[in-house]
């Protein structure tokens, strides 16, 4: 290989290394927007539960009257009247999934604490549903 080959083939191969590292950048930027978005929209405003079936038995009126705050802290709370329970929250960008743990909550609250997969998403409401037991749960959260 002359020198001529031997430098364009160089050229080449970093040109190649620099289009998958700036793949590798672009990606992770698209990443943290994408988990900065998830965090702006769960943490402005208050949500409502406007739908939670366990095991396709409507519960939603155990949440009637709760309001819920999500915070940029991980922290949420849950607010019914002038009684909050406080829990944590994290989001999963990659497995599009939200996590709750209200340890301190009663009954209903528990049924927050698995890992809910989102199923669907605006900027005023998520669909999410677990397994809890064995039972499917679906739940949709609206901003209030």
């Amino acid at each position: 290989m002359n020198g001529h080959n031997k430098s364009f083939l160089t050229l080449f191969i970093a040109s190649i290394v620099l289009t998958f590292a700036s793949c590798d950048k672009v990606k992770q930027v698209q990443e943290t927007v994408a988990e900065d978005l998830i965090v702006t929209i769960m943490t402005s405003g208050r949500w409502v539960v406007d739908v939670f079936t366990v095991a396709a038995v409507d519960v939603k009126q155990e949440f009637s009257g709760y309001e819920f705050q999500f915070l940029k802290d991980g922290s949420v709370e849950a607010i019914k009247s002038t009684t909050t329970v406080k829990g944590t929250w994290k989001s999963d960008k990659t497995a599009m999934t939200i996590q709750a743990s209200f340890p301190a909550g009663n009954s209903s609250l528990q049924r927050l604490n698995y890992t809910w997969y989102i199923t669907k998403t605006g900027t005023t409401f998520v669909e999410a549903r677990s397994e809890q037991n064995g039972a499917i749960s679906t739940m949709r959260l609206i901003k209030k």
